[in-house]
């Protein structure tokens, strides 16, 4: 019984395969390659912004506050950034890039998002209008303002 099922499929996929024309497989092999055209834009995007000056700008209710340079940097540190509420971001610096290392907001979103350290990356704390945004500056090649760069 198994083995009349098995020849069953097998006989199936045949007719299938012949009534495939070669237009169909053509028209097929077309549609995969045209989806992968957004992938090579966005790759292409991301290898032109690459290549500047990366800065981290950090606005405390759309007021800048800092903007350090994560190209240059090159020790740990770590900083506070007091809300008007007198609540408390502390903001740590390392190698591998910028992060709120601990927050008083009750949800730690801004917490679990980790290490930015790509232009057009971002952290942002709502509940303290803390933005943190990572900005390529000094690239000729390519207008920050015409770029939109989705982070995870």
């Amino acid at each position: 019984m198994i083995r009349d099922e098995r020849k069953g499929g097998r006989k199936e996929m045949k007719e299938f395969f012949n009534t495939l024309k070669v237009g169909d497989i053509v028209l097929v092999v077309l549609l995969l390659l045209i989806s992968l055209i957004p992938l090579a834009i966005f790759s292409w995007q991301q290898a032109q912004i690459d290549g500047g000056r990366l800065v981290a700008v950090v606005s405390l209710e759309n007021e800048v506050l800092h903007e350090i340079s994560l190209s240059e940097h090159e020790n740990h540190e770590a900083f506070d950034v007091v809300t008007h509420d007198h609540e408390v971001n502390t903001i740590e610096l390392t190698d591998q890039g910028i992060r709120i290392n601990s927050a008083t907001c009750n949800d730690q979103v801004c917490v679990r998002t980790g290490f930015i350290s790509k232009a057009g990356q971002t952290i942002i704390c709502l509940p303290h209008q803390l933005v943190i945004e990572i900005q390529n500056i000094g690239n000729d090649n390519i207008d920050q303002d015409q770029v939109d760069i989705i982070s995870s």
